[in-house]
């Protein structure tokens, strides 16, 4: 009997050690994604460049003539990675840049050069995947405050980013999320 018990408690450990490591296997980068953004008066709706400003816009067409914008792709980091720089390519192979919010203009997203992650005191801030989701480390937490304002377009939307204690008048959250199978 005490046999028995044993090695059901040895077979009970080996489900659960199988179980755990299961449970943490790691979620890869993507490369060449598509950013969609969720929301209200938005349904995965591509995040597109501006040339004109240099800002990510939430549009229905990605390639909107009238207002200047371009598809971009994405390769982003997975949140177990150490690099948490969102790089942007243009779709004619060249490289835009990197997403940073941009505090001067108001928390718009947008893209300045291409940068290397920085390493302070052991601490690395930016953008990452969580599972498909694109989030935020400050260091301390992953956000994903992500807003659409709507402009002067019919149809397509500055991509914010909102501080904990504001909630944009009239604009509404969205999720953004990244996709490989996109076209």
């Amino acid at each position: 009997m005490h046999l028995r018990n044993t090695l059901a408690c040895l077979f009970l450990l080996q489900g659960s050690l199988a179980l755990e490591l299961h449970e943490h296997a790691k979620r890869g980068a993507e490369t060449n994604a598509t950013l969609f953004a969720y929301g209200t008066n938005s349904s995965a709706w591509p995040i597109s460049y501006s040339l004109d400003d240099g800002l990510l816009y939430v549009a229905e067409n990605p390639s909107n003539e009238e207002a200047n914008l371009t598809p971009v792709t994405w390769n982003l980091a997975s949140i177990t990675g150490e690099c948490w720089i969102a790089n942007a390519t243009f779709t004619n192979g060249t490289k835009a840049g990197s997403m940073y919010i941009m505090d001067k203009e108001d928390y718009a997203v947008g893209i300045l050069p291409q940068t290397r992650a920085a390493y302070i005191n052991g601490t690395v801030s930016g953008f990452a995947l969580f599972a498909t989701q694109l989030v935020y480390n400050n260091n301390t937490l992953l956000e994903a405050q992500f807003w659409a304002k709507a402009t002067d377009y019919d149809g397509i939307y500055s991509l914010m980013w909102t501080l904990d204690d504001d909630e944009p008048n009239g604009d509404f959250p969205v999720v953004v999320k990244a996709s490989e199978d996109s076209t």
